[in-house]
């Protein structure tokens, strides 16, 4: 997972009671409406978090944070426990049931298996796949501790899924993907549900695709941010980084001028009035984020693995190279860098959202195709991967 909000881990002298924290973050998941269903609630209730994380003191295991347990040498997690938020939402899209057969396509510390393995109880089986061995060794550790050696733990390329164990009744990935592998589809049983970290260009969304022969079509969709998937079927999107802890992510990042970029942040921003959108904890969200990274070619989107220095996670925003204008939409404000023209570009493309009716994720809809057999659809988007088509359109 890239991040819902990133945590610095400082360990803690004082005596806590795990199960009393952990009670007390379930608690809190139910009042914010991410955790809706008796058998998520009880099986994060039961699975003990801080077990999976034994270098992190119980009170930080159980905020609701995402907590990063391995790095890479340029400074962008590799690894991490998920938020327990993200994960509540995403189990509850995958919609468990006694007897199932779960394929998880990213192990990380093995406690997203374990709170799966709970609801799915003996009688159902879960796999676990991580690209990283000593993830997955890690993972076989922590579930033998906390009391689910019978999850499957495989290192393994998740990409290709795991044709060995299937069918699966649900499949469910921990890491963000551009192209669904056609894999995934093909080891899920007719009807089967579909997890996904989906990038649409710069979006990042958690979608609930349902397999319908030889298509997946979703029937739901919410925000979320996680780190790409690796191997085989990696995202395609580039990550640049732009020093000082910034990185670029997205469709274009490449092509994006650095040295521009960096003139225009080191400006002082004016703030842009009258232009009202919805952000949340990973930049610009809802049906006009959505909108802008499908129709503007200029969206970016900056992160940072040092958000207690700058103040952030995660920005979206527009750029306009030939005009030397940069238009970010921060917490706090929308602000423009440079001339005016980036955040009148923004203006009118959120106006054009507007006038289609403020469409929001619950009027997105997205199917999944192989590739090259989707049908152009009269005003949606056509994304043509190696392994996929993406189709998405607002309905209504």
């Amino acid at each position: 997972m890239r991040w819902g909000m990133m945590v610095y881990v400082a360990m803690s002298s004082v005596a806590v009671d795990p199960d009393k924290l952990r009670n007390a973050l379930v608690d809190r998941l139910r009042r914010a409406r991410v955790v809706r269903s008796p058998a998520v609630e009880a099986a994060f209730r039961r699975v003990p978090r801080h077990v999976f994380l034994p270098n992190t003191a119980p009170v930080d295991a159980y905020r609701d944070d995402v907590i990063v347990t391995r790095w890479e040498p340029d400074g962008l997690p590799s690894s991490s426990s998920s938020q327990p938020g993200i994960m509540a939402i995403m189990l509850e899209q995958l919609d468990l049931r006694p007897g199932h057969r779960v394929l998880e396509i990213g192990a990380g510390t093995g406690y997203n298996a374990a709170v799966m393995r709970e609801i799915v109880g003996p009688s159902g089986r879960v796999v676990t796949v991580d690209i990283q061995p000593d993830v997955a060794r890690d993972a076989v550790t922590h579930l033998a501790a906390a009391g689910y050696s019978d999850v499957a733990v495989l290192a393994a390329d998740g990409g290709f899924g795991h044709p060995e164990g299937a069918p699966f009744d649900r499949i469910i990935a921990t890491a963000g993907v551009t192209d669904i592998p056609p894999y995934w589809r093909d080891q899920l049983v007719n009807g089967g549900i579909l997890v996904v970290p989906l990038r649409l260009r710069t979006q990042c969304l958690s979608v609930a695709l349902v397999r319908d022969g030889d298509v997946l079509r979703s029937r739901e969709v919410e925000c979320c941010g996680f780190m790409h998937l690796r191997g085989a079927f990696g995202a395609a999107d580039p990550v640049v980084s732009m020093g000082d802890g910034l990185f670029l992510s997205g469709p274009r990042a490449d092509d994006v001028p650095l040295d521009l970029l960096g003139g225009l942040l080191a400006q002082t921003p004016r703030r842009v009035n009258g232009l009202i959108v919805p952000v949340n904890s990973f930049g610009l969200g809802g049906g006009l984020g959505v909108y802008l990274a499908l129709q503007e070619p200029g969206v970016v989107d900056i992160f940072t693995t040092e958000p207690q220095r700058w103040g952030f996670h995660t920005v979206s925003g527009l750029l306009d190279v030939p005009a030397r204008s940069l238009c970010l939409i921060r917490r706090d404000a929308v602000v423009v860098y440079g001339t005016d023209r980036a955040a009148d570009r923004l203006r009118a493309r959120a106006v054009e959202w507007v006038e289609m009716g403020q469409m929001g994720l619950d009027r997105l809809r997205i199917e999944i195709w192989p590739s090259g057999r989707a049908p152009d659809r009269p005003g949606g988007w056509l994304l043509r991967h190696r392994g996929s088509d993406v189709v998405s359109w607002f309905d209504g």
